[in-house]
This record gives C-alpha cells, structure tokens and sequence, in this order.
C-alpha cells in the first residue's frame, strides 16, 4: 500500500513541476518564431493548459 502511495504523490509532484515550466515558457511574440510558438501550444495542450494555449470555451458568453 506504501508504495502506490509513494508512486502516487511522485507522479503528482512530477505533473506540477512539469505544468510550473510550461507556464514559465514566455509567451510567444506576434511575429515571433513559429516554431517557438508551436513548441509553446504543444507544451500547453499536452499539459491541458487551454487558457494559454488559445483555445476559447464556446460554452461562456465572449468566448472566453
């Protein structure tokens, strides 16, 4: 039982260092590399960060 407890809070701590140096990546310039900005909405889509990533919720009104 100790070590699904020990994995579990690894792999917790491990996802929010991970998602800590996706938002830390600057945001991209308007006429910025397209690669840089490609690498920064892979790492936020992958990492489930939508607000970053570009990606608007249809379901509020504004779009947001």
């Amino acid at each position: 039982m100790r070590e699904y407890v020990l994995n579990l809070m690894t792999g917790s701590v491990g996802a929010l260092l991970i998602s800590a140096a996706a938002r830390a990546l600057p945001d991209p310039a308007p006429r910025g590399s397209r690669v840089y900005l490609w690498l920064f909405r892979f790492a936020h889509y992958v990492l489930a960060n939508f607000d970053k990533a570009g990606i608007r919720d249809e379901s509020k009104p504004g779009g947001n």
